[in-house]
């Protein structure tokens, strides 16, 4: 086996059926299969760019709430909301009350209604959750400020002398590590511990399946050790106070060595950031598909074997390619070579763990720059109702159409997507799985058995850009995925030979 790509997987992680979607059945009728655990197919969600529902083009929860078929019909099965809490930005990551929602969005029975269609159908829901700092119109910070004796003095850190990561303000230094509208809380401060309680129980109780918890490694700068203290109070009060079988996954935007340590925590998940756009601009899957990358296939194995060694099989992991804070992943592959596009999100589809897919990537969206160029709107069918660009927005690109135009177009990298998340729906193997590498000579090839509660089933690879036969026996053609269609011969097998279109993806049993 060549080392150049397993090399370049070392590096970045030390560093930052044939019936498919388009065809007869979709994956909203496998979704009663769907083992009764956390293990999702996840889809994040941007509620001011998603879908509008009154005319101001400012995306809302009703807007949101019409548009949960078409997330079930991709075979989603979790929702990720980003923050909807009130808020003077756009983006809502600066909270001024964690009681309630932005107004733009709606109301809290709007909400509720959106939470319980989901609910209706199988769809979880997880909340952005942001305790690091709030908005410096929070009334909280809002009282701090006024001087030492104020009563919410302590919910936030306050110096006399400041530093590199504090603002000066009347005649003290507050600490705000991002930006100076967002001043750190006293995560020390049990009062505010008591609030985080009350703030997870409000919304648990409201019926929202977990949450995904922003900047972890920032509650406490430069301390992971303090970090996974903090991680692993919150967890156990969120499930043992409040919800035992809530959802929890983490923003730990760091190496893989420094996300492994935060498992310690007891948190259900972190993102698995070197597999991102967000590192450094490329992540392991782009890398794996480089036009200048040979052994792709022994490259793929190496990475599937390589994080279960490194995190164990018990770990719930969570791969995704890019989010809100990244370049779009489209923009770094480029849309002119749609198969290779589509074996990257096959890729992603047939790792262990919740896979979290980022809105509007199965249309083809591009962004990048800075963070509201990533955040568009969906072009659903009309652009002339596409929802405003976020503030601060240079361009907005939709270079394979709308959504209508793609859902008719049974070889769009939309319906290749929701054939993907049939797969992982029909074979829960796929995501709860242990692997075992089947060696073979063509090193564009990689062959991986999955168990999962006492069944097998077997995943053929094809990452090159050729059509490729494997010898297999005794299996049976369960499911695929063709990037091709209308193009190659198909994914056919007769008993003993397994043929796979260039970038073909098959499922045996």
């Amino acid at each position: 086996m060549k080392r150049r790509i397993i090399a370049f997987i070392l590096l970045t992680a030390l560093c930052i059926s044939a019936c498919g979607f388009a065809g007869c059945s979709k994956p909203a009728a496998l979704q009663e299969n769907i083992p009764d655990d956390n293990v999702r197919n996840w889809y994040e969600i941007f509620i001011y760019s998603f879908a509008d529902s009154d005319g101001d083009r400012i995306g809302d929860f009703k807007g949101a709430a019409d548009k949960l078929e078409y997330v079930r019909d991709l075979g989603f099965t979790g929702i990720w909301l980003m923050p909807i809490m009130p808020s003077p930005s756009y983006h809502k990551y600066d909270i001024t009350d964690y009681y309630d929602v932005d107004p733009q969005y709606g109301t809290l029975d709007d909400f509720k209604v959106f939470l319980d269609r989901a609910h209706e159908l199988n769809i979880d829901v997880i909340l952005d959750l942001v305790v690091n700092h709030t908005s410096n119109e929070h009334p909280w910070f809002r009282n701090s400020k006024t001087g030492p004796d104020a009563e919410y003095r302590d919910y936030y850190n306050w110096s006399d002398t400041g530093g590199s990561g504090y603002e000066k303000i009347n005649g003290s230094y507050f600490e705000c590590r991002f930006v100076s509208t967002m001043p750190d809380l006293n995560l020390d401060n049990p009062d505010v511990r008591a609030e985080i309680s009350d703030i997870m129980r409000f919304w648990l109780d409201m019926g929202v399946d977990g949450f995904r918890l922003d900047a972890v490694t920032s509650y406490y700068t430069g301390s992971s050790e303090r970090n996974i203290e903090f991680l692993s109070w919150l967890n156990a009060e969120a499930k043992s106070i409040i919800k035992p079988d809530c959802y929890i996954v983490g923003e730990c935007w760091a190496d893989e060595a420094t996300i492994a340590s935060y498992y310690r925590s007891g948190i259900d998940s972190f993102f698995y950031f070197p597999m991102s756009t967000g590192n450094n601009g490329k992540g392991i899957i782009a890398g794996i598909l480089d036009e200048t990358t040979t052994d792709r296939g022994d490259s793929y194995a190496y990475l599937t074997t390589h994080l279960e060694e490194r995190f164990g099989t018990d770990a719930l992991m969570a791969p995704f390619i890019d989010n809100h804070d990244t370049e779009r992943f489209n923009g770094i592959m480029g849309l002119y070579d749609m198969p290779r596009v589509k074996a990257a999100y096959g890729m992603l589809a047939m790792m262990r763990g919740g896979t979290y897919f980022y809105y509007g990537d199965e249309c083809g969206l591009v962004g990048s720059g800075n963070d509201p160029n990533k955040r568009i709107g969906m072009y659903w069918d009309d652009i002339t109702k596409v929802t405003y660009a976020p503030p601060g927005a240079t361009e907005a690109k939709y270079p394979l159409g709308s959504v209508k135009e793609l859902l008719a177009d049974d070889n769009s990298l939309l319906n290749y997507i929701g054939n993907a998340n049939a797969l992982r729906n029909a074979f829960p193997e796929i995501a709860r799985g242990t692997s075992s590498i089947i060696e073979q000579e063509d090193s564009d090839i990689c062959i991986i058995e999955r168990t999962w509660n006492g069944s097998t089933i077997t995943i053929v690879l094809n990452l090159c850009r050729e059509a490729k036969s494997v010898s297999l026996t005794g299996l049976s053609l369960a499911g695929i995925l063709d990037a091709n269609i209308n193009q190659g011969s198909g994914i056919t097998y007769n008993g003993s030979t397994l043929k796979l279109d260039p970038w073909g993806i098959a499922i045996l049993n």
